[in-house]
């Protein structure tokens, strides 16, 4: 063989094995990075909208905010009203709860809470419904951008005239998550104005110890209020037109939720 011919196979095995490394060091590397991305899941925005029945501003928002509700369902965005100041459909949990998010500060309806103290619009952004409705479509979408580390499952059933919810919360992150909690809303729907998910009762926070990766917390909430719940399936299929739950993760710190779960 001749010495040039030699030198060619040589060059060409070393460009190989060299190509060879180039791409598997690319592959361990893309590997690599797939391994330590931590996962996401889609968000579900929480929207508290706090009203009073004697507000005159306040149908307005409703309105908006119940038009953006059955725009994007409950995977995606889920409304709850909460009545305040002995209106006849407040409760001490709906009016204690709106006293921890605003404390001392200015307080007044209509008052719209996303993610919690994500983002808060206290009054209408002006008289226009059409306008209301994009700010508030806006925020909502800015949220929805977020993808979020916590991954919540639920179901509900029933115990005599009782509901039991159970689920779990699952941290899809590469970090330890603190001062998070798990609570949930059980709500009512009726065919009048500002009754739409209106809340009856707020569980208690279930506060999660420190939240390791890939750690999966379990919680069990039992709803002060029953409901006549025959087993008979058709009776089960028309309380769940009128039943709303939702359970939800919040920071107790920043007051932020990060993360909802509509039970259907």
């Amino acid at each position: 063989m001749k010495i040039n011919q030699k030198i060619f196979i040589w060059i060409s095995v070393i460009i190989f094995l060299s190509a060879s490394n180039v791409f598997t060091l690319e592959v361990f590397t893309q590997n690599q990075n797939n391994e330590s991305t931590p996962k996401t899941v889609p968000q579900t925005v929480l929207v508290e909208l706090f009203v009073q029945s004697t507000c005159t501003t306040c149908p307005t928002a409703e309105f908006c905010l119940e038009d953006l509700a059955w725009e994007y369902g409950t995977s995606k965005f889920i409304l709850v009203q909460e009545h305040l100041w002995g209106d006849g459909y407040d409760t001490p949990e709906t009016n204690a709860r709106y006293d921890w998010y605003v404390g001392e500060g200015d307080k007044g309806t209509p008052d719209v809470f996303i993610n919690g103290l994500t983002k808060r619009y206290l009054g209408l952004f002006c008289e226009c419904a059409e306008e209301n409705y994009e700010c508030y479509k806006k925020a909502i979408d800015e949220e929805l951008d977020k993808p979020s580390f916590l991954q919540i499952s639920a179901t509900w059933r029933q115990e005599g005239s009782a509901l039991i919810i159970e689920g779990t919360v699952k941290n899809l992150s590469d970090q330890p998550l603190e001062n998070l909690a798990v609570s949930g809303m059980l709500g009512r729907e009726e065919n009048e104005p500002g009754l739409y998910n209106y809340i009856q009762d707020i569980f208690a926070f279930q506060e999660i110890p420190t939240f390791s990766p890939g750690a999966i917390f379990s919680f069990t909430f039992y709803p002060e209020i029953n409901f006549p719940l025959n087993t008979d399936r058709e009776e089960k299929e028309d309380i769940s037109e009128v039943l709303h739950l939702v359970v939800f993760v919040q920071n107790l710190e920043t007051k932020k939720i990060l993360q909802s779960f509509y039970i259907e």
